[in-house]
């Protein structure tokens, strides 16, 4: 005869929930799994890049692997350990982005990640790594969401659009200009860049004369420039825009007849704009994370090395993903550990940082502090350091009235 089991006691059932209770609260969160494997891993050091591989911005991917070449070189981050690169096209868009940010978080090994251009992409990658716990560096994400939300493991490598703003709007007024039109994308970049532009102008006196947006891929900029050379009385005009729509944008403005000053921001220091802009853009000033032309020993080695590695001069791209990749190095090399929450405690000590894109101190939020950008003018087909203002004084009032001898005409 066949024993049938006893039912259950209500002690047992109790018992059996709270060992379940208990496996389930000793289960590790992604963050504790990944920061558990890489504190036992000794190999290489994996570092994801997620950027748009395509376009004006792409030679990024090329500082970086320098760097990392040169880390390599001299015996690795910390105790022989190598970088080694994960890269990820992330395509420019929200969707590939946030695709490219979850391969990158599903890959047990990786320590850090560098990348995103835009910052719509940027912000929701953010959280994507920082569930996983991953460190995650942006040298190209300036809106100041990205480093606002409380994150422990999100930093950048270039200036917020506050302290962009604030630069751009001193260079302008220190160039005799109070009067200045704003013409700006309208997503999370340019709108955050232009309310701060905005706010420090007014701050120190300068009047935003209109503003103005387009969106990506847009073709109305001829009907506004047209507006502004009728209209509008101004004596500059600021783009905190893209490529390669601002391009097209200049040439609308010198169309229609205006002649002030127009001045960029980061955006926009990339051959692309010379290569579509051609002579009307003569003049345009962009504000830069780098010049080949800083007289700096690092940018002489750099520039060398990186002329002998790929055969070009390198732009403020390629400079800002060196930089990018020699700060995570120090901040390894200092913790002298692969887990993501002692590398930020090192990066959050970092002060004096001697970069080619400048010298700088990291911030207990993640920005970088004491950070100058550079001017540079559009003259004879390439991109110049400023060394002279270039913004000159206008004494007219208006767009097309406005005198010629600011900026070469086209």
């Amino acid at each position: 005869m066949r024993r049938v089991p006893p039912f259950p006691t209500l002690l047992q059932r109790l018992c059996l929930c709270l060992c379940l209770l208990l496996a389930a609260c000793q289960k590790l969160s992604p963050q504790q799994e990944r920061e558990q494997r890489l504190a036992a891993s000794r190999g290489d050091l994996l570092v994801a890049l997620a950027w748009p591989l395509g376009g004006g911005k792409s030679t990024l991917l090329k500082g970086v692997q320098l760097a990392t070449e040169q880390v390599n070189a001299g015996g690795g981050a910390f105790d022989g350990r190598a970088l080694r690169l994960l890269v990820k096209d992330d395509g420019g868009t929200l969707a590939h982005g946030r695709m490219a940010a979850q391969e990158i978080a599903n890959h047990e090994d990786v320590v850090a990640t560098i990348g995103h251009l835009n910052t719509f992409i940027a912000i929701p990658a953010a959280r994507i790594y920082e569930r996983a716990g991953i460190l995650y560096l942006s040298p190209g994400s300036s809106g100041n969401k990205l480093t606002e939300g409380g994150s422990s493991l999100t930093f950048r490598t270039l200036q917020n659009n506050s302290d962009q703003g604030r630069q751009i709007c001193d260079y302008a007024r220190s160039q005799g200009l109070h009067n200045i039109a704003v013409y700006y994308i309208k997503n999370e970049y340019g709108t955050d860049l232009a309310n701060h532009f905005e706010q420090q102008c007014r701050e120190m006196g300068v009047q935003i004369a209109d503003r103005r947006s387009y969106r990506m891929g847009g073709d109305h900029y001829a009907a506004v420039m047209h507006d502004w050379a009728s209209l509008l009385h101004f004596d500059a005009i600021f783009l905190a825009g893209s490529l390669p729509e601002s391009a097209q944008i200049v040439r609308e403005a010198r169309q229609a007849g205006i002649r002030v000053p127009i001045f960029g921001a980061a955006g926009l220091d990339s051959l692309q704009l010379i290569e579509l802009g051609g002579r009307d853009v003569e003049g345009v000033v962009v504000f830069s994370q780098f010049s080949h032309q800083t007289p700096r020993p690092e940018v002489a080695a750099f520039v060398k090395a990186y002329q002998a590695r790929f055969g070009t001069l390198p732009d403020s791209s390629a400079a800002q993903g060196y930089d990018t990749m020699m700060l995570l190095a120090r901040a390894l090399r200092d913790a002298r550990s692969a887990v993501p929450a002692r590398i930020a405690e090192s990066l959050r000590q970092v002060r004096g940082f001697q970069g080619v894109t400048g010298a700088f101190d990291v911030s207990a939020s993640g920005d970088v502090i004491g950070k100058v950008m550079t001017p540079l003018v559009v003259r004879e087909g390439r991109f110049q350091r400023l060394e002279a203002p270039a913004l000159a004084t206008s004494a007219a009032a208006g767009g097309a009235a406005a005198s010629d001898a600011a900026v070469p005409p086209p």
